[in-house]
C-alpha cells in the first residue's frame, strides 16, 4: 500500500474517531437534560435554581439548588485564587530560574502529583489537613469550605504549573537574544517580556484548573462537611453538587422527583462549566498578548 493511501486511511480514521468523541459527548448531555427535564414539569427552573433550601425526602419536599451552587462557585473560586499564584511563580522558575540538572526531577515530580488518584488527596485532606485546621483556626471540626479549596489548590497546581510553563519556554525564545544583545536583565525580561506574553497559557491553565476544581468529587467529599447550606463564611460546612450527585444517587428511588432532580444538579454544572470556559475563551480574545 503506497504512502498516498496511507494518509486518506489516517485522515478518515480520525475523522471517524472525532465523530464518535463528539456523538459521545452529545449522547450524555442529550441524556441528563432528557432526566433532568421531568423535574421542571413540577417546579419552574428559577426555584430550582434559586430557592434556598435541599430537603428532597421530606414530607415538604424542596429542591433548591442555590446553596449547592453557590459552594461549587466559591471552591472553585477559592481553589483558583490560591494556585494560581504559586503556579505562576513555579512555572516561572521551572522555565528560567531552575538548574538544568534540576529541571527534569522537578517535572516528573509535579506530573506524578497530577495521576495521584483522588482519594489519596482526600485521604491525606482527612488525616493531616483537617487537624491542622483544628489546631490553627481552633475549630471543633475542620471540614470546611477553606478545606476543601486548599486541598483542591493542591489537586491543581500540576495542570496550571505545565500549562502554564510550556508558555513560558515558548515566549522566552523571541526575547531572549533581544534581552542579551541590549543589556537588558535577567529578572527584568522574566518581569516585563516573559509574564505579559505568557498571557495565553495562564488563561489557560486556569480553565484547566477551574474544570477540574469543579468537577471533582471524592475528595472534597471527604473535607467540605456536606452540609446542603450557604458559603456564609470559610469556616462553614458546605455541599458542591458533585458531592451532592455523588452521595444521593445511590439512596434516591429510580424514577422520583428526587432521582431527577439529581440529574438537573448535574446539568446544571455542566451549564456552568460551558459558561466559565466562553468566559475564558472571550478573555482571551479580548486581552492583547
Amino acid at each position: 500500500m503506497s504512502n498516498k493511501h496511507l494518509e486518506k486511511l489516517f485522515a478518515i480514521a480520525v475523522k471517524l474517531l472525532t465523530a464518535m468523541a463528539m456523538l459521545t459527548l452529545v449522547f450524555i448531555i442529550l441524556f441528563i437534560l432528557k432526566e433532568s427535564l421531568v423535574v421542571f414539569q413540577e417546579i419552574s427552573l428559577i426555584d430550582f435554581l434559586f430557592g434556598k433550601e435541599w430537603r428532597p425526602v421530606s414530607q415538604n419536599m424542596r429542591l433548591g439548588l442555590r446553596p449547592i451552587i453557590t459552594a461549587t462557585l466559591a471552591l472553585s473560586g477559592l481553589a483558583l485564587i490560591i494556585a494560581l499564584p504559586i503556579s505562576v511563580g513555579a512555572a516561572l522558575f521551572l522555565s528560567h530560574v531552575c538548574p538544568v540538572r534540576l529541571r527534569r526531577p522537578l517535572r516528573s515530580f509535579i506530573d506524578l502529583l497530577a495521576g495521584i488518584p483522588s482519594v489519596i488527596y482526600g485521604f491525606i485532606g482527612v488525616v493531616v489537613l483537617l487537624p491542622l485546621m483544628e489546631r490553627i483556626f481552633d475549630m471543633s471540626a475542620g471540614d470546611s469550605l477553606l478545606a476543601g479549596g486548599v486541598l483542591l489548590a493542591v489537586m491543581i497546581l500540576p495542570f496550571i504549573i505545565s500549562t502554564t510553563a510550556e508558555s513560558m519556554e515558548a515566549s522566552v525564545k523571541n526575547h531572549v537574544m533581544t534581552s542579551k544583545s541590549m543589556g537588558v536583565s535577567h529578572w527584568y525580561m522574566l518581569r516585563n517580556l516573559v509574564l505579559p506574553s505568557s498571557w495565553t497559557g495562564i488563561i489557560a491553565g486556569a480553565v484547566l484548573g477551574t474544570s477540574r476544581a469543579m468537577g471533582e468529587t471524592m475528595a472534597v467529599m471527604m473535607v467540605v462537611g456536606n452540609s446542603p447550606l450557604m458559603p456564609t463564611s470559610l469556616f462553614g460546612r458546605v455541599k458542591p453538587i458533585p458531592s451532592l450527585i455523588a452521595l444521593e444517587i445511590g439512596s434516591a428511588p429510580l424514577g422520583s422527583m428526587h432521582y431527577h432532580a439529581i440529574f438537573g444538579a448535574g446539568f446544571v454544572l455542566l451549564v456552568l462549566l460551558l459558561i466559565i470556559n466562553m468566559f475564558f475563551y472571550l478573555l482571551r480574545k479580548r486581552i492583547k498578548f
